[in-house]
């Protein structure tokens, strides 16, 4: 995996940790419900942005690999 691809996971995971801590806090001691709410916006955030890097890479491989193949095809071949 390209440096690219673990940035993305690595954020997401981050942001469902933000997300599980986020909902166990109040069980720990008194959490006003504005410092939840930020810790849930930080966390869907991380989640958003992880998601679209993740899948910004996975586009560009796939796109990559299209091109190689149809580079190595002759068109003759490709036509019915």
């Amino acid at each position: 995996m390209k440096i690219s691809s673990w940035i993305g996971v690595s954020l997401f995971l981050i942001g469902i940790i933000t997300l599980g801590v986020s909902g166990l806090m109040p069980l720990y001691g008194e959490v006003e419900s504005n410092e939840i709410l930020l810790i849930v916006k930080i966390g869907v955030a991380l989640l958003i942005i992880g998601a679209i890097i993740i899948i910004l890479q996975l586009s560009l491989e796939r796109y990559k690999e299209m091109k190689k193949i149809k580079e190595e095809i002759p068109e003759e071949d490709l036509r019915p």
